[in-house]
């Protein structure tokens, strides 16, 4: 489902949001086991590496069996490939720093000739964390490498003919996604995979004995965008297993994502809208720009048009939502923000193409998310919950900006996968004395900065960094987020921390 709930791509090389990523043959993975005693402790099971390791740096490779429901003892294990990317310290710290990825669906390692490149970038991306601890990379159950592979091939091939020179019609592109939604279950279904596996609790659950699994210290996560969700299940259900823990892009249990996205859409563009007033150089160069966008998306939604973004690349079908979830991309991905109005004024004279290469892909379907588990999780705990009067009530509310909230896809989706229920409990507010950091970018459209309020509100050994030229995922993008992330998990005092400078600096908006 396209931003139905915050999503995020593997961080490195390069990063960018949503949140989204990978699996092929990485690990000897153990497979999926059958009927048994489940282990006594959860333990890490010794596996190659089948990465190359750079000159000068370690790592050790295992794979973690948890298991698939751990209401019923002594049923199936699951496998989920674990790396440990070693400290260059001559004596490292005992508690290591675990990376929570994105999605729900997104991996960690890398696919086919990408993998390489991918964790060229972790290298990269851990030193600072490395100089003092060892780092631990996983793919969480149902996701890249892990074995059951939920993936749905079914919908990737549907981005061929999406994108071909004569696309199908939009109802022809929603019977094609159904039929290929009911294909992937059934195929799933066949292969023994109960999609009521796969839920935030049962994530934070495999959370809490990988943490176990390393020794038994309490470790430090640090989690992106969803997997800021599942690092504060695991803080409600096991909080004595973790030292420090930093959220970045939060994504708090209580929020129902239908029902407050057309809002955090909104909030958005009046962020930019208000940044650009409020700068000489923007209000000079592009006058009146909220109007004339706001003209742009009327006139859109009543004659679209198709513009090719790039040579090469296929055709975008512009109407004012596409136009407008355009620019929520750009904002997310923080690297267009200083272009956005300009873009956006460029769109509203008649050339809308550069703005096009951001729009999200029409379809469903993702070869880089494993896209079962991700309607699972969704399903469960973003989508099912919904009330569909209040999702329309909060999108008429919030238009026309709002308007690029898609909440009508997942619906779609929700009302054919199957799903687990959610319990009452999980959409509780997390409580917990653990020292927790939280940053949020000002134009984060996914994981919003309310949310990162909201989720510091109950937790009283807590500080909530803002950071007003940043998109979702902050340390992604700023170095001096990254280096605050690090003397935190150095000290476990969010207190005492320097603020960056970078923080309080609105974007520097280039005119033409």
């Amino acid at each position: 489902m396209q931003r139905s709930a915050p999503s995020t791509p593997s961080r490195p090389a390069p990063p960018r949001p949503a949140g989204t990523l990978p699996g092929a043959a990485l690990f000897a993975l153990l497979a999926l086991g059958a009927a048994g005693d489940a282990p006594a402790a959860p333990r890490l099971t010794p596996a190659p590496c089948r990465f190359t390791v750079p000159d000068g740096e370690r790592a050790d490779c295992a794979v973690l069996e948890v298991p698939e429901h751990r209401a019923r003892p002594g049923g199936r294990t699951l496998a989920l490939p674990v790396a440990v990317l070693r400290s260059r310290a001559a004596r490292p710290a005992r508690d290591p720093v675990v990376f929570v990825e994105g999605g729900p669906g997104a991996a960690v390692f890398g696919t086919g000739a990408g993998m390489e490149e991918r964790m060229e970038g972790w290298w990269d991306t851990t030193l600072p964390f490395r100089r003092r601890r060892d780092v631990v990379l996983f793919d969480a159950r149902g996701s890249g490498l892990a074995e059951p592979d939920t993936d749905c091939p079914e919908l990737d091939g549907l981005a061929a003919a999406a994108g071909s020179e004569s696309p199908p019609t939009a109802e022809r592109r929603v019977a094609m996604e159904a039929d290929a939604l009911d294909r992937c279950a059934a195929r799933l279904r066949d292969a023994g995979v109960d999609l009521t596996a796969f839920s935030t609790a049962a994530l934070a659950d495999d959370l809490a004995d990988l943490a176990a699994a390393l020794g038994g210290e309490p470790v430090n996560l640090l989690a992106v965008s969803y997997g800021t969700r599942v690092a504060l299940e695991a803080l409600r259900r096991h909080g004595g297993r973790f030292r420090a823990v930093v959220l970045d892009g939060v994504y708090p249990p209580d929020v129902t994502v239908p029902e407050e996205q057309p809002a955090a859409a909104a909030a958005a563009f009046r962020r930019l809208f208000d940044d650009c007033t409020a700068s000489r150089r923007c209000r000079a160069a592009f006058p009146d720009l909220e109007r004339r966008v706001a003209a742009l998306v009327a006139r859109l939604d009543g004659a679209p048009v198709t513009v090719r973004p790039e040579e090469g690349m296929p055709p975008v079908r512009l109407d004012g939502a596409t136009l407008l979830a355009a620019a929520l991309e750009a904002m997310a991905g923080t690297e267009a923000l200083a272009r956005l109005p300009a873009l956006l004024d460029r769109a509203a004279r008649g050339r809308p193409e550069e703005l096009a290469y951001y729009a999200p892909a029409p379809w469903l379907g993702d070869v880089e998310t494993a896209d079962g588990m991700a309607f699972a999780i969704e399903c469960r705990e973003t989508v099912n919950p919904a009330d569909p009067a209040r999702v329309e009530a909060a999108r008429r509310r919030a238009l026309p900006f709002g308007a690029a909230a898609d909440t009508a896809t997942p619906m779609r989706v929700c009302a054919r996968w199957p799903a687990g229920t959610q319990e009452p409990g999980e959409r509780l507010p997390v409580a917990g004395t653990v020292p927790v950091l939280l940053l949020s970018g000002a134009y984060d459209p996914f994981t919003p900065p309310s949310w990162g309020e909201r989720a510091a509100a109950t937790l009283p050994r807590s500080r909530h960094l803002l950071f007003r030229s940043a998109g979702h995922v902050v340390t992604a993008v700023d170095r001096c987020a990254l280096d605050t992330v690090v003397a935190f998990i150095d000290t476990a005092d969010p207190v005492g921390l320097r603020p960056c400078a970078s923080a309080g600096t609105p974007p520097r908006f280039t005119a033409p």
